[in-house]
Formats: structure tokens, sequence, C-alpha cells
């Protein structure tokens, strides 16, 4: 059998299986189950954060700062209140941090400021207090909440490389600059509408990812969204580089080398934390 009808025979079978298993169990979930904000919910996502856009400042309230145990556990439930200028924003950066085997990865976005700042953008799944933990395959079917967390690096960074050991990487985006602003504004916009209007979180269709590919006129078929690194993520940095949304002038592989967060150059309490987990990048000619 050729390449190309193995790849038309995986489309046709994961077009069976989502007629058969996966949309009736998405309507069901879509008439039958309304998402909400009322809860007892884990610490880390007890609290919304509260966002105020005044001409050039973006002022965020419950900004999460946590810190965490070895066993994972909080240590320091921080939140903070930060003002950032949009007129400041100089570039987003692209994580992938792969938790599991075969491309289960969680992937984020860090937004640069030219004053030093940093803001982190990870859309997750909001955890009961009864949850064991988050699992990847009910996070399809509307089992969570969508929780958008706006965070420093250091907490939602530092949790992955730090405290769980997962290998994350941090590639710079190549975007322009006012797409970059409009990206930040509509992820903005979008959490402070989840005070009023919450919705289901999905693991494939809402990450960081898919929001970038939403904005690619090289996505914009069937074809294009069943490819396997939309469905699993830890491959997205070959999309990425694809879309020139990354460096493209580089081979990935050593991309790769270079993005590749290393927790032993630095503390999550080192005041230089986020330039030393760039330090590849911030050298590179």
């Amino acid at each position: 059998m050729s390449i190309y009808f193995k790849k038309i025979f995986r489309y046709v079978l994961f077009l069976l299986l989502s007629v058969f298993l996966f949309i009736p169990m998405w309507f069901v979930h879509l008439f039958l189950k309304k998402p909400s904000n009322d809860a007892k919910w884990k610490p880390q996502y007890a609290l919304l954060p509260e966002i105020d856009l005044d001409d050039d400042n973006i002022s965020i309230k419950n900004l999460r700062d946590f810190r965490y145990h070895p066993d994972k556990s909080i240590a320091q439930a921080n939140y903070k209140n930060e003002t950032f200028k949009l007129s400041k924003m100089q570039k987003v950066w692209y994580g992938i941090s792969h938790f599991g085997p075969h491309g289960l990865a969680h992937v984020l976005l860090s937004f640069e400021f030219s004053d030093g700042k940093y803001l982190v953008l990870s859309i997750e799944a909001r955890l009961k207090k009864r949850h064991l933990g988050y699992n990847a395959l009910k996070g399809l079917f509307g089992t969570y909440t969508k929780f958008m967390v706006f965070a420093t690096e250091q907490d939602v960074i530092g949790l992955r490389t730090h405290v769980r050991g997962e290998k994350l990487y941090l590639y710079p985006l190549d975007i322009s600059e006012l797409y970059t602003k409009a990206l930040l504004l509509n992820y903005l916009g979008r959490a402070q509408s989840l005070h009023t209007t919450p919705s289901f979180y999905n693991s494939v269709t809402d990450n960081c990812m898919t929001s970038l590919l939403i904005e690619s006129q090289d996505f914009d078929n069937i074809v294009s969204w069943m490819d396997r690194r939309v469905l699993f993520p830890g491959y997205s940095d070959e999309i990425a580089h694809e879309l020139d949304l990354i460096d493209n002038n580089r081979p990935l592989e050593e991309l790769r080398r270079m993005a590749l967060v290393d927790p032993a150059v630095t503390t999550l309490e080192d005041p230089d934390f986020s330039k030393k987990i760039r330090a590849n990048f911030i050298a590179s000619p």
C-alpha cells in the first residue's frame, strides 16, 4: 500500500471513530451538561484572573505565583496584582512541556516585555478538589471547565521543569509585533469572559497551539486538523517550524537543543530565572 493510501486510510479511520464514539459523547455533554464556575476548586484554580484594560495599561489581579513542594503539593499560594505596558511587548515564546510518551504534552505561551517582565498564559482544565488529577482522555468530553492561567514563569514553567521534571522546550515565535499584541488582547478578552460565560475545556481543540493555527491559512481544512501533531501537541513544534512560526533557517533538531530548558542552570527564586532558561537563544547570533 502506498504512503498516500496509508494516509487516506488513517484519516478515514479517524473519521469513523469520531462518528461512532467522540461525536455522540460530545453532543450529550453539549446539550445535557453545562459548565459552571460554582464548585470547590483546587487552590491553584480557585481564583479567576481579573483583567482591566486602560489604553496602554494591562492590569491583572490574581496573577498566580505559586511555589510547590517536591511532592507537587502547594508550598506557597501566592497571588500578585501586576500591570503590563502593551507598548512594551516585544516577543512571544511558545512552550511545549512533555508529561508523557508519544506526543503527550502541554503547551503554553509566554509574553516578553522590554522592561524585563514576562506573562505566562496556560489554558488548563479547572480541577475540583475531588479530582485526583487531570485525565487527557476525559479532557476531550466536557469533563472539565476551562481555566486560563495568567502567571509568572516561575509558577507555570518552574512547576514543570523543577518540580515535575518534565522536558520543556521554549521557542521564540517569529510573528509580527502587531499580531503579538492582538494575540494577547484576544486571550485577555477570552479570560475575562469566563467570569460570566464559563466553557468546557478541550485538550485538543482549545489550547495555545490550536489558537495559533486558527490564524494560519495553511490549516483551513479537516485534513489539516486531523494531523497527528495537532492531536498530540508534543509534536507541534514540527508544525510551527513548517509554518515559519519558529525560525526555519535552522534545522528543527538544532532548535530543539537550543529550546530545551535545563533546570540546573537556575533556581525558581533567581531574579534572572527567565533569562537563564533562554540562555541558548540569547547567546545565539
